[in-house]
């Protein structure tokens, strides 16, 4: 019996132990999954923070996301432009043609219709392909998004600078001319050698200063090009013996010959006498001129859109250098071994202000055309993109008609064709194809106007999603065949005109003006004035007698409205031609007393350090010397350039 109680009390407490062990592990269990989800939450919360600034700008979020997803350790930092896309894209193409090019043999729909060509193997861009290369969604893809990682050079383990280096090399493999120890012709023709290769000097000058060697090596192939490279690194080039440029710093001109020649006095000027010298004088330059300035991105060093200098300071003009550039240093990383799931790297993301909710399409996915439609079903629904998914911003009605500026190309998923169209309002939106009729143009008049100020000739109303078809030149006689309808589209109203090549198309009423007509004169544009609404602006000095070269009859009196025979015209003075009277703006004098001098310097340094500001409006578009519609840095510059007789004020 004593043994049969000894064995049930084991058995029980045998039993209790295991029960408890049970509870305990009952218990930790949900402590576990608790943790887990704990991690996983604060990992989201982790990532949700960092991209949670790009939420007010459309269609990053979701790209960010799915790179994040595959390099947890990337950062995303935002930069926060505060720039007009719409103001941006102008300024990079038809704000100064020739600022952006491609090459002579793309596709018609990548080049500007103005047809500038700057050399013989490049023409400026048109502006839906700067947009396109300007716009960073388009880039945030694995292999594209490194045109905006910072280039400084950061601290690195010996074998991260191994690695390093084997990147570098794969950058470099097609160009011979970086290839092995370096080999070279002195002044004299001598050939001489430096016991290094180009690697080594790249890897040096990268540390030296603080540049990414990436960055320094996909310049160098950019600006060289594959094979022997050009005459700018041979050092043989006739009166330039014994020379060397790689990254074609001041390499510029009209013709080859010019640029060969500017980029070697560059070289002579600072000289760079053998490879090592011009690569590590090179990589300083890039650095003091662009890294050091915030321009740490290859994107910022294409793109000027950060510092005062916007849109100015840009290393090249190839549009698509660095998304290209961009490439190269994803492959290198990727052929070294660098890209893993581990792998830092820190990206600098610019946003600007009021940015489609699309990104900017690829140049040739539309055409353009302006054309009128009407709704032929009830209840149509007019999206924000091309897609249903889209968000509806207007529901229309049958028999709505419509202003349609894009025909799609390319089908969606469910083999539809979406149209962007113009609202009532001028806003853009996209609309199925099947549920729009042609129609013949609409007129309500015909009269004959001209172009009283460089313009742009566009397929809609508005500087917003709308496509420049020509630059249109000042003087040129257009039709205006219907007035009224988009009275105020991106500050301004715009008119349905006619070309005399019978091409349809809108302009801003800002632009163009009725001709007023005395004898066989009309008050358009010369070569020392022009006309933009209400205004007539000139050049500095501009005197009276000037003016009546070109307009007998007109009156021109000053500010006090006393009728001036003679001498130098000056900012709010007023000309009276026929039945229009304008205010004149003198670029320049910015004090309204007809003179262009260091009166005016300190009157606009005084505004822009807010010390006294400007107020009157004719004054300050007399500051406004650069026509960019901002008074800053960049016009003190020009005003004092033209004061100290280094660079004279022209008309735009």
């Amino acid at each position: 019996m004593l043994t049969k109680n000894i064995l049930i009390n084991k058995f029980i407490r045998i039993f209790c132990i295991i029960l408890l062990l049970l509870i305990l592990i009952i218990s930790s269990m949900p402590n576990k999954v608790s943790a887990t989800a704990s991690n996983s939450i604060a990992n989201n919360t982790a990532d949700n923070n960092e991209l949670s600034e790009f939420e007010k700008y459309p269609g990053y979020v979701d790209l960010l996301k799915k790179l994040k997803e595959a390099h947890p350790n990337w950062t995303f930092e935002i930069l926060k432009t505060n720039l007009d896309w719409n103001t941006v894209i102008k300024a990079e193409s038809t704000g100064y043609h020739g600022r952006n090019v491609v090459p002579k043999s793309w596709d018609g729909c990548w080049k500007c219709t103005c047809g500038k060509v700057v050399d013989a193997s490049w023409v400026c861009a048109s502006s839906s392909t700067v947009a396109y290369y300007m716009d960073p969604r388009n880039s945030l893809s694995e292999d594209y998004v490194f045109q905006f990682e910072k280039l400084t050079f950061g601290n690195h383990t010996d074998e991260e600078l191994a690695l390093l280096q084997k990147g570098v090399e794969a950058i470099i493999a097609d160009c011979n001319y970086l290839q092995g120890k370096i080999t070279y012709h002195d002044s004299e023709g001598n050939v001489k050698n430096i016991d290094k290769t180009y690697s080594q000097v790249i890897m040096e000058a990268a540390k030296d200063n603080n540049v990414s060697p990436y960055h320094l090596a996909s310049r160098m192939r950019q600006e060289q090009g594959s094979g022997n490279g050009t005459y700018l690194i041979t050092g043989t080039y006739k009166d330039y013996e014994g020379l060397y440029n790689y990254f074609n710093v001041g390499a510029f001109g009209s013709t080859t010959e010019n640029i060969i020649k500017n980029g070697l006095t560059t070289a002579k000027n600072n000289g760079w006498t053998d490879p090592e010298k011009a690569i590590k004088g090179g990589a300083s330059v890039i650095n003091s001129n662009y890294i050091k300035g915030g321009q740490d991105t290859l994107y910022l060093e294409k793109f000027d859109v950060v510092g005062d200098t916007l849109y100015s300071f840009q290393y090249m003009t190839n549009v698509s250098a660095s998304k290209e550039e961009g490439k190269q240093v994803y492959n290198a990383y990727k052929k070294s071994g660098m890209i893993t799931e581990d792998s830092k790297v820190v990206f600098k993301i610019p946003v600007y202000e009021n940015m489609p909710a699309m990104a900017s399409t690829k140049p040739g996915s539309e055409k353009f055309v302006t054309e009128d439609v009407q709704i032929n079903t009830d209840k149509v629904q007019a999206k924000e993109g091309k897609g249903t998914s889209f968000k509806t911003i207007a529901t229309l009605s049958k028999d709505t008609k419509l202003l349609r500026i894009e025909l799609d190309q390319v089908k969606d998923s469910e083999g539809k064709y979406w149209d962007k169209v113009v609202l009532s309002d001028g806003k853009k939106a996209y609309i199925m194809r099947e549920y729009l009729t042609k129609l013949s143009i609409q007129t309500n008049c015909d009269e004959a106007y001209v172009v009283s100020a460089n313009t742009n000739f566009r397929n809609g109303p508005g500087v917003t999603a709308t496509t420049i078809y020509e630059l249109l030149k000042k003087g040129t006689k257009i039709t205006v065949v219907e007035k009224g309808k988009y009275k105020s589209v991106d500050g301004e109203e715009w008119y349905r005109v006619k070309t005399a090549d019978g091409t349809y198309g809108y302009v801003g009423t800002g632009y163009i003006k009725k001709e007023v007509i005395e004898g066989n004169n009309a008050v358009t544009t010369t070569s020392d004035y022009k006309v933009e609404s209400t205004n007539l602006i000139t050049k500095p000095d501009t005197t009276i007698e000037t003016i009546k070269k070109h307009l007998n009859n007109a009156v021109i009196k000053n500010a006090d409205k006393k009728e001036q025979k003679s001498g130098k015209i000056a900012t709010g003075w007023t000309i009276t031609s026929g039945t229009e009277t304008y205010t004149i703006i003198v670029k320049g004098d910015v004090n309204g007393d007809g003179k262009v001098n260091t009166g005016d310097t300190l009157a606009m340094s005084q505004h822009i350090e807010a010390f006294k500001k400007i107020t009157n409006a004719n004054y300050l578009k007399s500051a406004d010397v650069n026509e960019d519609g901002k008074v800053n840095t960049g016009d003190s510059l020009a005003l004092r350039q033209h004061v100290e007789n280094f660079k004279s004020i022209e008309l735009k």
